[in-house]
């Protein structure tokens, strides 16, 4: 990988949070990126970025994390643990978004530019639907060990129900949206949020299942999550790209992107 496309991004982020300091007089760490931060090579399969680590041929990305809530009704999947969503969040991580967000544009994930929130008139009926552009698709799994000692890895999606019709969230619903910068805030950061089961336009995840503008109806299932505090490991697996129906697409049908040189 080229030096001046870590140093673009590094540049970027530093920008932000410049833009960050000015606004609040003061800018915390997990809103600014590391100093000295640079992706460490491990073999030809794995690099590190901090606790994280990704794999330039896969180009999938996995990162630490703990159960943080295991009983009450969830916003977010995962959130880092410096930041506010955290007690809304089934999992948290000390890697912050900036590390994750480097990670992913390093292995040129391309984020999808679907609508995050529905629209709706003065009686408060949705008026039209999401539009999408199929781009982003993703896989959240979660590495971890059961009571005896066994390796599993699943969705993170089968810890995840909607109360009301006891539909879990599933595999391949999650969205690569890339967060938001507005003010010169990158929300991500701002808000510690990395993927939202409640769609969250400052999230760098979103599912769009049916109820995921509500943010009362999703709870984790007790008898798959493990206890709090169990150590796991999450990992980001990039899908194809699909095709949207014309009634719901954004923009040109979106084309599959070739791989890209290695790191």
């Amino acid at each position: 990988m080229k030096r001046y496309l870590l140093g673009s991004l590094l540049a970027g982020f530093a920008f932000l949070a410049m833009a960050q300091s000015t606004v609040l007089g003061q800018v915390q760490p997990p809103t600014k990126p590391p100093k000295d931060i640079k992706p460490v090579k491990i073999s030809d399969e794995e690099y590190r970025i901090g606790k994280l680590s990704f794999n330039p041929k896969t180009k999938e990305i996995w990162f630490p994390c703990r159960v943080n809530q295991n009983e009450v009704v969830l916003e977010f999947a995962i959130c880092d643990e410096f930041r506010g969503k955290l007690h809304e969040s089934l999992l948290s991580t000390k890697v912050t978004p900036f590390e994750i967000q480097i990670a992913l544009k390093l292995l040129r994930w391309e984020p999808s530019g679907r609508q995050i929130y529905r629209k709706f008139d003065e009686s408060g009926k949705p008026i039209g639907v999401l539009k999408d552009d199929g781009k982003g698709r993703m896989e959240i799994l979660v590495k971890y060990k059961d009571e005896d000692g066994k390796s599993l890895t699943e969705p993170i999606g089968n810890w995840v129900h909607n109360a009301n019709t006891k539909k879990i969230v599933g595999s391949g619903s999650w969205t690569y949206t890339g967060s938001k910068v507005i003010d010169g805030y990158f929300l991500a950061a701002q808000d510690g949020a990395i993927a939202a089961i409640y769609r969250f336009e400052g999230s760098l995840c979103n599912t769009f299942n049916p109820g995921s503008d509500d943010d009362e109806l999703w709870f984790p299932i007790a008898a798959k999550v493990p206890p709090l505090d169990t150590g796991v490991t999450v990992i980001f697996r990039p899908l194809p790209n699909v095709k949207v129906p014309e009634d719901r697409r954004l923009g040109e049908e979106s084309q599959k992107e070739p791989l890209r040189k290695k790191i």
